[in-house]
């Protein structure tokens, strides 16, 4: 049977879960924060906590789809391959909550504003 996609309503419940969002947290460290920084604030890889955006308008829908299916031509593998489902959401509802936090020393801004 094909799978249901997940929704940006059923996202939502998940972020509202701070278990998850630690879950995700975990992840994050581990998965993301070579390219990330451990407070997303971006090395190799874009600045997670401002508005703009390279991939999407930064829904989580948008994150999950960009983690799920990587962005091969700048390194990002898709790491549908290498998490569960369960895992792939917490790690975006992570990623959500970085926004608008105040990283240490954050990468210029990349792509379109989104507000």
């Amino acid at each position: 049977p094909k799978e249901v996609p997940v929704t940006e309503e059923q996202m939502n419940g998940i972020y509202a879960d701070a278990s998850r969002r630690k879950l995700g947290e975990k992840t994050f460290v581990d998965k993301c924060a070579s390219c990330h920084a451990v407070d997303g604030g971006g090395t190799i890889g874009p600045n997670l906590t401002d508005h703009f955006w390279i991939h999407g308008k930064g829904t989580m829908i948008d994150i999950l789809n960009v983690v799920s299916e990587g962005v091969l031509d700048k390194g990002m593998p898709p790491w549908k391959t290498m998490l569960k489902k369960e895992e792939l959401q917490n790690v975006v509802a992570f990623v959500h909550s970085l926004l608008n936090t105040k990283p240490a020393n954050p990468k210029a801004p990349q792509g379109n504003e989104v507000k």
